[in-house]
């Protein structure tokens, strides 16, 4: 395929051609030269994550944004950058992210789940290869203009529907934001992004496998949890649905630390309703750090603006993991909230039906989903398929 004339990754992924030197993008469509088929191919960079030694308290100073010195607390009294790693496919805490995006992508496929079928590391990034949607980011929407409350709903209550699955396996998502939602031409939302997600997380130093602490992951202690902590403000950014207070909040005592559950994942979904409907975020994102702080000890949300979505955004954004509801109860107070959406005005909005293809049938309705196998670097054959 001429499209398809630029760089090769792995030996098999044909990226399109791009301009000298623009080799840094977040996602692009590539061919499968094993399989024939178009894919979409996701780049997680490798960042050099800082390595950080511990400061008395007495010693720290909260540098400015960006210096590689921040304040810490309890008993630590901070941290501060000594040195950076090299990423490369040897690189303990590489092999550590390759793992857990390779583990959560061998999940069940699921309806409202993106489908994972590759994982590799080369020149500084991680690559993910998934199916390749007709589907928009819901970012892009909201940047045309705010969703309704019972429209935001709907996505919301698909968005449930993914993590009931991944809930009741052990595995919270950990990287739902308005970017890694998918919105189909149908209507449909796809939660993608778990494989970056668990990536991310182990580049932080959260090396243990994925899933709760009861299936033998080792705890983070105080310690290596305000590490991971700090490292995450590098890595993730300002972006509240992934800044939950209980992953926000400083470490004081060298004790195990419980790792950010399912109720994370609740807060996500609540900020991103919020965003949604508001049309910004419901805390601001000038600052990582200072996101951080808003989020763990700012005042209460107040989700007026979300109109009959209030009591359910408020509910999930509060600060205490064990006061919000749980999911069943906010997938019946969304489905509840669905069925009270008002008819459309057909007198004056005209409704597009999808143009048919020969044979009558929709172009986009249903969209057709291949399955395809997850094959490891490794195992490349040429000019056999993927499966």
């Amino acid at each position: 395929m001429d499209e398809y004339a630029g760089r090769v990754l792995a030996e098999r992924y044909r990226l399109p051609v791009r301009p000298l030197g623009d080799d840094d993008f977040t996602e692009s469509r590539a061919f499968d030269t094993f399989s024939g088929q178009e894919v979409l191919v996701r780049q997680v960079p490798l960042p050099e994550v800082v390595e950080a030694e511990v400061l008395e308290a007495e010693a720290v100073g909260a540098g400015p944004a960006g210096s590689g010195e921040w304040s810490g607390g309890g008993r630590f009294g901070g941290f501060r950058a000594t040195g950076v790693a090299d990423r490369s496919p040897r690189d303990p805490a590489v092999r550590r992210a390759l793992q857990a995006a390779t583990t959560v992508a061998q999940l069940p496929d699921h309806p409202r789940l993106e489908q994972v079928f590759d994982v590799f590391a080369q020149d500084g990034s991680l690559w993910i290869v998934g199916e390749l949607l007709t589907a928009r980011p819901l970012s892009a929407l909201l940047a045309e203009r705010p969703l309704t409350p019972h429209r935001a709903a709907e996505i919301g209550a698909d968005l449930l529907t993914a993590l009931r699955m991944l809930h009741t396996d052990g595995r919270p998502h950990r990287n739902i934001t308005a970017r890694t939602v998918l919105v189909c031409a149908d209507g449909r939302a796809i939660l993608t992004g778990l494989a970056a997600g668990a990536a991310q997380e182990a580049l932080c130093g959260d090396d243990a496998p994925a899933g709760d602490d009861t299936d033998g992951a080792r705890p983070l202690t105080g310690l290596a949890a305000e590490r991971a902590r700090q490292a995450r403000l590098t890595v993730v950014g300002p972006v509240t649905e992934r800044w939950a207070p209980e992953q926000a909040a400083p470490v004081g005592e060298d004790a195990p630390v419980a790792r950010p559950g399912p109720a994370a994942d609740l807060w996500a979904v609540g900020a991103l309703l919020f965003r949604s409907v508001q049309g910004h975020p419901p805390f601001p994102e000038d600052s990582t750090a200072e996101l951080a702080r808003l989020v763990r000890s700012g005042p209460p949300v107040d989700a007026a603006g979300c109109g009959p979505l209030r009591p359910v955004v408020e509910a999930l954004l509060h600060r205490d993991p064990a006061e919000r509801p749980d999911l069943d109860e906010v997938r019946h107070a969304l489905r509840a909230l669905i069925r009270t959406a008002p008819e459309p005005e057909t007198e004056r909005r005209l409704v597009t039906m999808p143009a048919l293809e020969q044979g009558g049938a929709p172009r986009w309705l249903p969209i057709v989903r291949r399955r395809g196998e997850l094959v490891r670097k490794g195992r490349h054959k040429k000019g056999r398929p993927a499966g």
